[in-house]
């Protein structure tokens, strides 16, 4: 954002600053009719981009779409981006003939045919990038010979070739070269000039003895139009058939014939004047081009016209001797119109320059230029009613007069104090015709008829903005601290109030003026100067208001500095409680959200500048379009308030380095889509050609529809360009391969390439297409088919063996597999056998010894419990059962005596008589300590007893060793009767107590549940 060079004091400075600085460039001409072409911005082609020599002999655009250019020095081809130069070389018979190139044209199959100087002809084979030398009389070479080609036309089969020494023709069939006879040219000057194909088929054939009619196949010829070219001398140069019907015939030296191809008469005659700068720039045109409006281009060795059909006006377009931007070199020696309608202007020594006339939108004004200074800033613009335009600069108040061509300063009255040397910003022309400009001295006037700025009556450190003018002939001013009512009749402030930065004034009616400010949009009564009402911008997300513009519908357009464009919709009684806002900014669109000045065109849209445009917005449908230096606007910015529409429409709008000025009537959209060219193949980062090895192009890429890829490469990089030449690094790209992906990928113009690694085998088309600057895409995406070859193992074949391989190694493995599955199968059944035997008897050795008595080897208490329960289950006769309960008498003795070990040996001799002396069918447990108990089943109580008896007796006459003492033992015994219906310790009771009273009793002794034995 770019700031006023004064600086500024008290309070806010730095917030006055920032407000000042929105800026974008812009530019101005002059006759509203003209401005538009005058100021024209030409792009250049010579040396420093890459072009072979500054000569620009010829140029052709291909039907593929590159652009050919034939100079001195070599014959180029241009892709938009990079230039690529073809020569002659020595050793390289398919080369170039040579390096003079003078004509160029194209036939049908793509072919180039190129006319040197005097070396004949060239023709070049674009799918095997290779030349073919074709003479055109054996031994004619050298300047002025035969070999010294001036025009080529291609018609059907046949070449024709315009020479210094006569016209011939080459049947491409046969491609020999056969002369022309035209009567009456051998004895004179036999140079043919130029070659133009008609619409009805015939040629014309332009010499210094007049124009020739040329039928191509019967090669019958007449003279055409003697009767008015005899009036100039018969003599023609170069010859151009408008869309409109009329050959244009450049004479020489006596002008330009304008003739009418229906009847044959002679429409209008251009000349030279030398005190005339809109005439002919030389006697004898070199060159014609029509472009989409319809407007006839001039080139000749001294400059270039346009003849602007529509207003019956021929102009002359600067050249860079006066205009930094015109064409780089006076000398025309070639025109020609793309198919996408831009021109291409070759000279001698500049190079060519191209322009895209239907893209001119923006004119440019550049006062610093005449003012000699080198800050280019347009801070304030004021337009007479009779055209004069005054601008605020710099160095002061600049003014150029209707009709001249250059500004010039406005000097002060006060010119020689140093208080007079000020920047002017706002400029305001109040109705008795005063002009009145804010400067960073003061506020100035300058009277109708005045040719001096006369004192400053406000001086002030702080310049105003914004000066409007009330029904009663107050102005109102806006600086950055505050807003006045100034009277210009008594000289005298009739009024300030604390606004800062009101920088948007309004007048609404005769009494209400609207002020947008810091913050705050205001009402005001203009005659008490007092504030109505306010809308405040922290409720309503807006900040410091730049600019107020009142649209045809009575709607109010607000710019702002940062929060963008608002719409305000207002009632009549502009009651600011009740108005609707719209916001417009980036989110929307816009190149940026800070505003500077706003207008109107006719139809109802709105134009505004901001820092990096000129934007143009329809309030109806909320489109929004930006323009910038590609359309001929400026991407550095506009200045707050620096904006007037003059009473034709024309919009002008200041700027850091001048004025853009245009009607809105000259912007249309660009209704050409552009084509894609393939430029380059790169495999694994190689760039590929015909005739390398391993390169699958057989023709160069951009004539390749189908590639085949073999499986080696592994990466593949398509480079990409657009044939539309207006502004290629504005152009955008997309692209996506088709059986890879679904979605477009866009790029701009500086990466115009895809790159894929990887591709699985199988056939894919690459599509990729462009837009034209104004960004319409291209209609039809251009197709390369891509057909990735697979490795051998990924073959159909080589699946199929790798499957049968699969399938064998699948059966061996199998087989083997499972004889050594089986194999383990049976060897862990044998280990499992053996594992489960060993399980098993440890199974019953941990049953055995859940039931046994671990010391006497008899069953234990939970064995005797669950073998009682058995055997009553299956007791036929209850009664027929007895339980005994046995005591080894005073056990303890023999722990205490002779140790547990002897206990142990006790309780295992006891064991052993209980084994000796009952019965097999007895059974007998280890009940707990020196407690044994037995349960004698189908058995009586007197039998039982006498078993009992008898046992008791023989452990009593039993006797053992233990440790050399001789030891015995004795039992008390309680017998009892089983009843199978009671549980075990109810059958136990009973003996139990027995047994207490037989230990009770002296021990030794059986005892009777009911009676002692």
């Amino acid at each position: 954002m770019h700031l006023p060079t004064n600086k500024f004091k008290g309070v806010g400075a730095g917030i006055i600053a920032l407000l000042l600085a929105l800026v974008c460039l812009p530019a101005a001409g002059s006759d509203h009719s003209l401005l538009r072409y005058r100021s024209m911005s030409f792009t250049n082609l010579s040396i420093d981009q890459g072009l072979s020599q500054v000569s620009g002999n010829a140029v052709i655009q291909d039907s593929k779409g590159f652009i050919w250019i034939g100079t001195q020095d070599g014959l180029n081809r241009f892709d938009g981006h990079t230039i690529k130069t073809f020569r002659h070389d020595k050793d390289q018979p398919a080369s170039l003939g040579r390096d003079f190139i003078s004509a160029l044209a194209e036939d049908k199959n793509g072919r180039l045919w190129i006319g040197t100087r005097g070396k004949g002809l060239d023709e070049y084979d674009p799918l095997t990038e290779t030349f073919r030398h074709h003479q055109i009389i054996p031994g004619s070479r050298g300047r002025g010979s035969a070999s010294d080609v001036k025009k080529l036309l291609v018609v059907n089969q046949r070449v024709f070739i315009g020479t210094l020494q006569g016209l011939f023709y080459m049947d491409t069939e046969d491609n020999r070269v056969r002369s022309i006879h035209i009567p009456g040219l051998q004895s004179r000057n036999s140079q043919i000039h130029d070659l133009l194909l008609l619409p009805a088929g015939n040629i014309l054939v332009s010499t210094s003895w007049g124009i020739f009619s040329l039928t191509p196949d019967t090669l019958e010829i007449e003279q055409k139009h003697l009767d008015i070219l005899s009036r100039y001398g018969l003599g023609s140069n170069a010859l151009f058939y408008d869309s409109k019907h009329r050959l244009w015939v450049s004479t020489n030296k006596q002008g330009v014939l304008v003739i009418d191809d229906k009847n044959g008469k002679l429409i209008r005659h251009f000349q030279h004047h030398e005190n005339s700068p809109d005439s002919l720039r030389f006697w004898t045109a070199s060159s014609f081009a029509e472009d989409i409006w319809g407007n006839i281009w001039i080139g000749s060795s001294n400059g270039l016209n346009l003849y602007l059909d529509g207003k019956k006006k021929m102009i002359t377009l600067a050249d860079s001797r006066s205009r930094p931007n015109g064409i780089h070199d006076h000398s025309v020696q070639t025109l020609y119109t793309d198919n996408n309608q831009n021109i291409w202007i070759g000279t001698s020594v500049g190079g060519v320059s191209r322009l895209s006339p239907h893209l001119v939108r923006f004119s440019r004004i550049i006062p610093a230029n005449d003012l000699h200074t080198p800050d280019k800033r347009l801070l304030g613009i004021a337009k007479t009613q009779d055209g004069g335009l005054y601008v605020g600069t710099s160095v002061g108040l600049a003014f150029k007069a209707p009709g001249q061509a250059a500004f010039g300063v406005i000097p002060t009255v006060d010119h020689q104090t140093l208080a007079a040397k000020s920047t002017v910003y706002g400029l305001f022309i109040s109705r008795d015709g005063t002009l009145w400009a804010g400067s960073s001295t003061g506020l100035r006037r300058l009277p109708p008829g005045a040719d001096e700025l006369h004192p400053a009556e406000l001086t002030s450190s702080y310049y105003f903005i914004k000066i409007i003018e009330d029904d009663e002939g107050y102005l109102w001013l806006g600086r950055p601290t505050e807003l006045l009512k100034y009277d210009p009749r008594t000289k005298e402030i009739a009024a300030r109030l604390a606004i800062p930065h009101a920088y948007g004034l309004l007048q609404l009616d005769t009494s209400r003026i609207l002020v947008g400010s810091l913050g705050k949009i205001h009402l005001i009564d203009a005659h008490s100067a007092t504030i109505l009402e306010s809308l405040d911008g922290e409720t309503h997300d807006f900040n410091s208001i730049t600019y107020l513009y009142q649209a045809k519908d009575s709607s109010i357009w607000v710019g702002t500095q940062g929060d963008g464009l608002l719409h305000m919709e207002i009632g009549s009684d502009y009651d600011l409680s009740r108005a609707r806002l719209t916001f417009y900014s980036m989110k929307q669109g816009l190149a940026s959200n800070a505003i500077g000045a706003i207008a109107e065109s006719a139809d109802g849209l709105i134009w505004f500048t901001t820092t990096r445009s000129i934007t143009r917005l329809d309030p109806v449908s909320g489109a929004i379009q930006n323009y910038n230096d590609k359309d001929g606007a400026f991407s550095e910015g506009y200045y707050i308030g620096s904006g007037i529409q003059d009473e034709q429409g024309l919009i002008y709008f200041g700027g850091v380095k001048g004025m853009s000025v245009f009607s809105p009537e000259w912007i249309t959209d660009d209704p050409v889509t552009p084509n894609v060219i393939f430029t380059a193949l790169r495999l694994d980062n190689h760039p590929m050609r015909p005739g390398l090895p391993d390169s699958p192009l057989t023709k160069p890429v951009a004539y390749t529809d189908h590639l085949i890829i073999e499986p080696r490469w592994s990466s593949i990089t398509l480079e990409f360009a657009s044939d539309n030449f207006a502004s290629p690094k504005q152009i955008r790209y997309a692209y996506k391969m088709q059986g890879l992906e679904e979605d477009w990928m866009e790029t701009d113009s500086g990466a115009r390439f895809a790159s894929y690694a990887n591709l699985s085998p199988g056939s894919y088309n690459f599509l990729v297409k462009a837009t034209n600057p104004d960004g319409r895409w291209s209609t039809s995406p251009t197709v390369l088919t891509l057909d990735i070859l697979p490795h051998w193992y990924q073959t159909w074949w080589s699946w199929l063996l790798l499957a049968m391989l699969t399938a064998g190694l699948i059966v061996a493995y199998t087989r083997i597999r499972m004889g050594n599955i089986l194999r383990r199968n049976l060897e862990l059944e044998k280990r499992v056998g053996l594992r489960t035997k060993a399980l098993t008897e440890a199974n019953q050795q941990l049953a055995q010894l859940a039931r046994t008595d671990a010391l006497t080897g008899m069953l234990n208490r939970r064995a005797f419990t669950e073998q009682y329960q058995h055997d009553l289950a299956f007791q036929k006769n209850c009664s027929q059962c007895a339980l005994a309960l046995l005591d080894i008498d005073f056990f303890k003795h023999f722990n205490d005596s002779y140790g547990h070990d002897c206990g142990d040996a006790v309780l295992r001799v006891m064991a052993l008589l209980l084994r000796e002396n009952l019965r097999e069918n007895d059974v007998v447990a280890r009940w707990g300590g020196e407690e044994f108990i037995v349960l004698l089943p189908d058995t009586s109580h007197e039998d039982a007893s006498d078993i009992l008896t008898r046992l008791c007796e023989a452990v009593a006459q039993h006797s053992f060793e233990w440790e050399g003492n001789e030891l015995h033992i004795t039992i008390t015994a309680g017998l009892g009767q089983c009843d199978c219906k009671q549980s075990l310790e109810k059958c136990l009771k009973p003996v139990d107590e027995a047994l207490y009273k037989g230990k009770q009793q002296g021990r030794n002794q059986l005892v009777l549940a009911s009676a002692q034995v």
